[in-house]
């Protein structure tokens, strides 16, 4: 065989180890791209992210992470360059029930597989749009609270109280929430004196001091999110009414948990959620549906520890886990 004879056949050669190499199915095993739309910025979605990132890499997956901070304007434009990129999955916690289903719709056009995390869009466009939804028991977060403050003002208010709320409802998963809280609640005499949305702790703080302000008789606050529990716990302490209100709230953080165990602490109770372990079996179902394998169930229910001031050592765990002093 001539020099240029084997000079071809070797570049041949090379030419096809490099092409069965990069070939889908081979032994190279390229890795996914997931692209990730998180609702707003808050320590939930921190760890959130974190869980993620370790299903990401067990399962050899890139994340390419963006914040619509809930903008469904801005949600759609991740998406949109999500799918332009060719990602291999996308993992979103929806803006809104209905501003983010015309997304969704665009997701599912493109055969992309996508799994929502805390929250969705409502049943039963969920189903038809998603591949899983990977949240909490709501209902059973908004009964655990509801229940606590139930036996709060049944042992230490004769049975009856005034009360303002903190609610989130613009999102289903709020709304399930006060279902379960309100079930509960009826066991006892409640005189809701206000209620209003303020679920980012910037945005809910000065509304709560507003609603003290207007009631400063208020006895218990309900706060259906972490930010809100902390906008609560800053607004009693700035109106001058520690001691005076208790707070039952929803979620927790290591600020909420640091509140939790402070002596004489006006956060009586809050059922936390598991954002690390969310976040986690969200990237793990994203994987399995871009490899085309079932996601299990489509209702991923994560678990709700319990945090109570009266045994705060749940609390401490909490902060020890996280390193927070």
């Amino acid at each position: 065989m001539s020099r240029t004879a084997h000079t071809l056949a070797a570049t041949l050669l090379t030419l096809t180890a490099i092409t069965t190499a990069c070939a889908p199915g081979t032994a190279d095993h390229s890795r996914l791209k997931i692209g990730v739309v998180e609702l707003f910025s808050n320590p939930f979605f921190a760890e959130a992210r974190a869980g993620m990132e370790k299903a990401a890499a067990e399962g050899d997956a890139d994340l390419v992470i963006n914040n619509a901070n809930a903008d469904s304007a801005k949600e759609a434009g991740f998406v949109t360059t999500y799918l332009t990129q060719k990602v291999d999955a996308i993992v979103l916690s929806a803006v809104s029930p209905t501003g983010s289903l015309a997304t969704l719709h665009r997701i599912k056009a493109a055969h992309v597989p996508v799994v929502c995390y805390d929250t969705c869009v409502n049943p039963p466009d969920d189903q038809q749009l998603v591949d899983a939804f990977v949240t909490s028991d709501n209902r059973g977060l908004g009964a655990t609270t509801g229940r606590q403050a139930a036996t709060y003002i049944r042992d230490e208010l004769s049975g009856s109280a005034k009360a303002i709320m903190l609610t989130c409802e613009e999102f289903d998963v709020c709304k399930q929430r006060r279902t379960g809280l309100d079930a509960e609640l009826a066991a006892v005499h409640v005189d809701l004196l206000a209620e209003q949305e303020g679920y980012q702790v910037d945005k809910a703080t000065p509304i709560a001091n507003s609603m003290l302000a207007a009631h400063p008789d208020a006895q218990v606050i309900i706060a259906e999110n972490e930010d809100a529990i902390l906008a609560a716990a800053t607004a009693v302490k700035a109106r001058g009414l520690t001691g005076k209100v208790a707070i039952f709230g929803i979620d927790i953080d290591p600020q909420v948990a640091l509140l939790i165990t402070q002596p004489a602490t006006d956060v009586k109770w809050t059922t936390g959620q598991s954002p690390f372990d969310m976040g986690y079996q969200a990237v793990q179902a994203a994987i399995a549906r871009a490899h085309g394998r079932p996601a299990g169930d489509f209702y991923h229910h994560t678990p709700s520890p319990t945090f109570s001031s009266a045994d705060p050592a749940s609390a401490r765990n909490y902060l020890d886990s996280h390193h927070t002093n």
